[in-house]
Order: C-alpha cells, then structure tokens, then sequence
C-alpha cells in the first residue's frame, strides 16, 4: 500500500484504496440522502450519531494509515463526506 501520497494530490478515491472502510462510509452518506423520509435535521443527526463517529477512527489522528493522519485528510474527508449526505453530489 502506496501511503507516500500527501493529502494535497489524494483524491476520496485514492483514501479509499488506502483505508477500504471508507467505502462504506461514502454508501452511508448516499444511503441517507437517498432517504427522502429524512429532513435536514435528521440527516445531521445521522451524521453526527453515525457517519462522524465511524470516519474519525479512519481519518484524521486516530488513523492507522500515516497518509491519512493529518488535519488536512480529515477536513477533506469530513467535507467530502457531509456534501454527498446534504447534497447527494460528491465534489473533489
């Protein structure tokens, strides 16, 4: 596993090769956008009681994965994350 990428030149994409739990977050996020039942409210509940909970095990300083352990690859996944759960758009 290629962990010498810098979070300037990490795409989710290349995280995701790098922590595959990841995925399962993206999905996450997708599933409660795609949940029409749930208002803005519930979705932020959702990420907080949910979705925030699992990613910062994963990213951030209390990754495993030196490329992925920096405040940087954590806003970057956080905002990644939060703007497919709001919008159902994912913007690099």
């Amino acid at each position: 596993m290629d962990t010498t990428l810098t979070v300037n030149t990490l795409t989710f994409n290349d995280m995701i090769r790098l922590e595959p739990r990841l995925a399962a977050l993206k999905e996450k996020a997708f599933v409660t956008w795609q949940s029409r039942r749930w208002d803005r409210k519930e979705q932020e509940r959702n990420w907080y009681l949910s979705i925030k909970p699992e990613m910062i095990k994963l990213v951030g300083f209390g990754a495993a994965v030196p490329a992925l352990k920096s405040s940087a690859a954590y806003d970057y996944c956080y905002q990644y994350l939060y703007n497919i759960l709001i919008t159902g758009r994912e913007v690099n």
